[in-house]
């Protein structure tokens, strides 16, 4: 009798210390889920380093002449044309820099009998939505350089590409141009003759934001542990006594 005495309140000790069971369920479903999230944003940061890596492996290498290159184009790979620029520009609306709304300028250059889109970089708007920024280009043959880029493939897009201001480059607008590979464009590197601003963004979200994210998710974590602790057990009660 005396054992069974002793252990009655042992139990009901060891059950007081939990408060509400049902915040303790909710908790221990919901802190598997932060930490896998924030893992799994630290793989992506992983990965997104490593592509990084092999673009920026890719483009310290030496360009190549586009047209020694034929059929063989790869994304970022750097190149060279000898040629001039046409009067074919257009302005590629909804591009911002630090802040500042502008275009990026794609023009024409024509190397060696071909056709080539060439995105030269972002400059500022001007102050009134119905102006357009003056671009200005050399009429002498000119050697620029830059790296390839594929171009986005779609089947919905203008049907004219008469205006300067256009809002996409997809297929559908570099199939209007007689370009001799209207799936890849140019970017010019910022060292390349006539190129404007070239502060290029080559992924969607670089890893120091997957790490920024998984610290977030983390943190949440350790914040639901504390919500727990001292919301749904009597611990801090038995500490202090």
């Amino acid at each position: 009798m005396t054992v069974q005495a002793s252990s009655v309140p042992a139990k009901k000790a060891s059950v007081a210390l939990i408060r509400s069971w049902p915040l303790t369920l909710f908790s221990s479903l919901l802190f598997p889920l932060l930490l896998c999230l924030g893992f799994w944003q630290l793989h992506r940061a992983g990965e997104k380093a490593a592509i990084n890596a092999a673009i920026d492996a890719r483009l310290s290498s030496q360009p190549r002449s586009i047209i020694e290159l034929g059929e063989d184009l790869d994304n970022y790979q750097p190149v060279r044309l000898h040629g001039r620029y046409t009067d074919e520009y257009y302005l590629l609306d909804n591009q911002t820099r630090n802040g500042r709304p502008g275009y990026e300028v794609l023009q024409i250059f024509v190397s060696g009998g071909q056709r080539w889109i060439i995105n030269r970089g972002w400059v500022a708007a001007p102050p009134q939505r119905n102006e357009l920024p003056e671009i200005h280009w050399p009429m002498a043959a000119k050697v620029i350089t830059g790296f390839l880029y594929p171009v986005a493939t779609s089947d919905k897009g203008r049907k004219t590409t008469s205006e300067k201001r256009i809002q996409r480059v997809n297929t559908v607008f570099t199939g209007r141009l007689q370009l001799a590979r209207p799936d890849w464009s140019i970017r010019l590197t910022a060292d390349s003759d006539t190129a404007l601003v070239t502060d290029w963004q080559l992924l969607n979200s670089p890893p120091e934001r997957h790490q920024a994210y998984a610290t977030q998710w983390f943190a949440m974590a350790i914040a639901l542990v504390i919500l727990w602790f001292f919301t749904a057990t009597n611990l801090p009660r038995k500490l202090r006594e």
